[in-house]
């Protein structure tokens, strides 16, 4: 009798061990990093979940980003800033949103701004949002397209061709008293589409 219960005990620490052991792995797993185009890509067939509330915002770790080949984002910034282009710029063309998203890039780079994509994006002044999709609900809405996607890839691995914007504004779609901040307060820099860009 002994014996026997020497023998469960013993299969059960080994049972155990093998779990734990499992489960230590999986903690120490790298969050998965996409380092170029073809890996982001391949981060498309993946089932990843999409910040839907300001609540549901990951820990994300601070970073510097550099635009060229490795530059690098969690999943979950990804999306985010792929959410945050489609919902400001769904109507622009693939440049349009590309700046829209270099516009969140280098607010990330600048000292002025929080230095995560999701510290940007969910950031807020006075009670509103810095990006007014994410307080009117449209960030939560949209369907992301495959241009925005590719807009997204270029702006992380091509040069700023916003000269450094920080800020954007739909001229057509926004009060003259707003617009007149944008155009007495910063400088401007280029116009595309429907959007102008300052810093």
């Amino acid at each position: 009798m002994y014996e026997k219960y020497t023998k469960g005990r013993l299969l059960f620490m080994l049972l155990f061990g093998i779990g734990l052991l499992l489960l230590v792995c999986q903690m120490l797993k790298p969050d998965r990093i996409f380092q170029t185009k073809e890996n982001y890509e391949q981060a498309f067939q993946i089932e990843k979940k999409i910040v839907t509330s300001t609540s549901d915002v990951p820990k994300l770790q601070p970073h510097v980003l550099e635009k060229d080949e490795n530059a690098f984002l969690s999943a979950d910034e990804y999306a985010i800033l792929c959410r945050i282009v489609q919902a400001e710029a769904g109507g622009e063309d693939a440049a349009g949103k590309q700046m829209v998203a270099e516009v969140i890039l280098n607010r990330v780079s600048s000292p002025k701004f929080p230095n995560t994509i999701a510290g940007v994006v969910f950031q807020a002044s006075g009670g509103q949002y810095q990006f007014s999709p994410v307080g009117d609900g449209r960030y939560n809405s949209v369907s992301i397209s495959g241009q925005t996607k590719e807009a997204v890839l270029a702006a992380l691995q091509d040069g700023d061709v916003t000269n450094g914007a920080l800020y954007f504004v739909a001229a057509g779609k926004t009060t003259p008293d707003k617009l007149g901040w944008f155009e007495n307060k910063l400088t401007f820099l280029t116009e595309h589409g429907g959007h102008r860009f300052y810093k």
